[in-house]
């Protein structure tokens, strides 16, 4: 099925009319036209088509073997009409932009102004889908007029592998993206051409990752597909990825695992900088172990059961993966010194099935020694006081009694004593 695209008009650049008809001005004009010179005074008309005709003017033109244009020759005997004065001839498909040379027995005349065309660039086929570092096909007509494909996000190629006036072969970039390819295009009426279908850029895949868990400083070996286009790869604890790989090839990367990394997700990074996370979490040898499933959530992951985020002050992020002790995802709540809190509001729950109420807390620095208090229902005067942890995930257990043995939670809160700082806080319910 033939593929439709739009097509845009860009600028329009006319060329100087020396001559009153819409003749273009080449050479100086010789006011002894008798003398037995050739000369070229005048071609035209401006922005004339392929297939359309073209008038040269002149004296002694009857002398003019071929014209060259830019990618083609027209012989004499090609010509629709020849006389001394004039020289009409056919614009041939393969003919490009530039200087116009007449062959004559006495040597070369070449035009001092360029010739160029109104020329309809057209796109039929471009691939589904590509590989960065390969080659892809273009087809079409008078692609040999092109003079630069963007893919998206502004990567622009002007060096082709080769083109013609049906078939343009471009490299796809490694910055390359999904998205629609730009044509611009040159002529008298210089286009820029979008495709309607996207091309699909081609990503790694993780499938594996061995060892699970690994150790710190030890080798990860991430098998999948196409993982020579990865720059890159995230670990959960830093923040700038590791470049240095121990070997790369198509199926299998090999990188040493720093010694900052945490467990969780790693994250591959392209060339064209996207992300493409592994559907599987990697552990770290020496670890905390798994938290014991919780009877009834408020958080996991995400808020649960119907609970509301009804805190206020500095900003909270329930989808963190910075730093998480269990799962995929934690709580990153950033105090700012307002007396601010962490609330769990708008749900309810009988505690009547439960004997303790459990979270996890990491101090980042400077938290350490901090006091929160954990308020359940409004109680504002009598709070339970915990202290963070600087530095690890600590696992608070509280009984009903700690918190004044509510038969019924409906609202529960984290609330700092004034300081600023930030903490992580995951698992947050019922056992």
């Amino acid at each position: 099925m033939k593929t439709i695209y739009r097509i845009y008009q860009v600028s329009v650049l006319l060329s100087s009319l020396v001559l009153a008809m819409g003749f273009l001005a080449s050479c100086d004009e010789d006011d002894d036209a008798k003398s037995g010179q050739v000369e070229l005074l005048s071609f035209g008309p401006s922005g004339v088509k392929h297939g359309d005709q073209i008038t040269f003017i002149g004296n002694n033109l009857n002398k003019v073997t071929a014209i060259d244009l830019p990618g083609v020759s027209v012989s004499s005997s090609q010509f629709v009409k020849q006389t001394s004065e004039e020289i009409w001839l056919v614009v041939p498909i393969e003919a490009e932009e530039g200087h116009v040379t007449l062959k004559t027995p006495e040597g070369d005349i070449v035009s001092k102004t360029v010739l160029s065309f109104e020329v309809p660039v057209t796109i039929l086929t471009i691939p589904a889908e590509a590989k960065p570092g390969t080659n892809i096909t273009i087809t079409g007509t008078f692609l040999n007029w092109v003079t630069e494909v963007w893919f998206t996000d502004g990567v622009v190629v002007t060096e082709f592998v080769s083109q013609t006036i049906d078939e343009l072969v471009v490299m796809v970039p490694f910055e390359a993206k999904t998205g629609p390819l730009i044509l611009n295009t040159g002529g008298t009426e210089p286009l820029s051409i979008e495709t309607e279908e996207d091309l699909i850029v081609t990503l790694p895949t993780v499938t594996t990752l061995n060892p699970n868990p690994v150790a710190r400083g030890a080798a990860l070996s991430i098998m999948g597909t196409n993982l020579d286009l990865v720059a890159g790869i995230l670990f959960k604890g830093i923040t700038e990825p590791v470049t240095d790989f121990i070997l790369v090839s198509t199926t299998e990367l090999s990188v040493v695992v720093p010694e900052s990394a945490n467990k969780g997700i790693i994250t591959l990074v392209t060339y064209s900088n996207v992300l493409v996370a592994s559907p599987d979490a990697l552990n770290i040898v020496g670890d905390l172990p798994a938290l014991a499933p919780l009877g009834y959530a408020f958080y996991i992951d995400a808020i649960e059961n119907g609970w509301g985020n009804w805190g206020w002050g500095g900003p909270v992020d329930f989808a963190n993966t910075e730093n998480v002790r269990d799962g995929q995802k934690a709580i990153k709540k950033t105090y700012d010194g307002s007396w601010d809190a962490l609330r769990f509001g708008g749900g309810s729950v009988s505690t009547a099935s439960y004997t303790e109420i459990t979270f996890s807390i990491y101090g980042t620095p400077g938290t350490g020694g901090l006091n929160l208090s954990v308020i359940p229902n409004e109680q504002w005067g009598s709070p339970y006081v915990i202290t963070i942890v600087e530095g690890e995930w600590t696992e608070y257990k509280l009984t009903k009694a700690n918190l004044g043995n509510p038969a019924t939670l409906t609202d529960f809160l984290f609330q700092a004593q004034g300081w600023s700082g930030v903490i992580y806080v995951d698992h947050v319910g019922l056992r």
